[in-house]
């Protein structure tokens, strides 16, 4: 990869400290949106059912809140990828192997996070919400979360690896100091997310029984890990804040 102009990223719009150099949609990043745009029609209600009646539409709509649950965290792992993306504009053969196995992993795992989501609602529920939830003993509800949580995983690490890829080409990037940490920040930030799954994969292999909801109820503690690891994270770094940096 050839060092970027100087005058480019000086051109380059600022977002919170960050120079956004891939604004431009690339081809690889057009196919990831394509791919995540098409994971979300997967999760669509019914495709092959269309309600005739009241009654059979309000049985479908039984399933509204574990689709919107799934398409949040698809959501959130598209966003992810095009915050990273957005930024750094990087096409190495690495990143493009890194995208497409991104893509692959979301597109195996979409039935088991709507699974893991229907579970979660017909439990809270007595079986209201997603009636059609078909585990029915807590050893498919082990199986269930020891999948959701390899997944998540595998999607930690490739965001990782996204971010350390990075890194190898700050000096040709033009990566100005606040973005060298920002790469740091988010590479902690999805560590956390690999250990909490990590631990809900131990969990759901050592316990059973209602027990075993409390595998599903840590990605909840995110809510309040990612904000103190951020805030733990910033203070070790005291000097590095989000500016209108130059490009040396």
């Amino acid at each position: 990869m050839e060092q970027l102009p100087k005058s480019f990223v000086r051109n380059c719009r600022q977002d919170r400290g960050r120079f956004l150099r891939g604004e431009n949609m690339t081809r690889i990043e057009t196919f990831v949106d394509a791919a995540f745009a098409f994971s979300l029609t997967l999760l669509v209600i019914s495709i092959d059912e269309i309600p005739t009646n009241a009654v059979e539409l309000l049985e479908l709509s039984k399933d509204i809140p574990s689709f919107l649950a799934s398409a949040i965290v698809i959501g959130a792992i598209w966003l992810a990828h095009a915050e990273w993306s957005r930024t750094f504009g990087l096409q190495d053969n690495v990143t493009i192997f890194l995208s497409l196995s991104l893509v692959m992993l979301v597109l195996i795992f979409i039935y088991p996070i709507k699974l893991v989501f229907m579970g979660i609602f017909n439990y809270w529920t007595g079986s209201y919400l997603s009636p059609d939830f078909g585990v029915t003993d807590w050893a498919e509800v082990s199986n269930m979360f020891v999948y959701f949580a390899i997944g998540f995983m595998c999607l930690s690490l490739l965001i990782i690896s996204l971010y350390r890829n990075t890194l190898r080409y700050k000096d040709k990037l033009l990566m100005v100091d606040y973005e060298v940490y920002f790469c740091n920040l988010r590479s902690v930030d999805w560590t956390v997310v690999f250990f909490t799954a990590l631990i809900s994969y131990i969990w759901a292999l050592i316990t059973t029984g209602p027990l075993l909801v409390w595998g599903g109820y840590l990605y909840a503690s995110l809510f309040v890990t990612l904000p103190i690891t951020n805030r733990y994270y910033s203070r070790f770094n005291p000097n590095i804040f989000p500016g209108r940096e130059t490009v040396s």
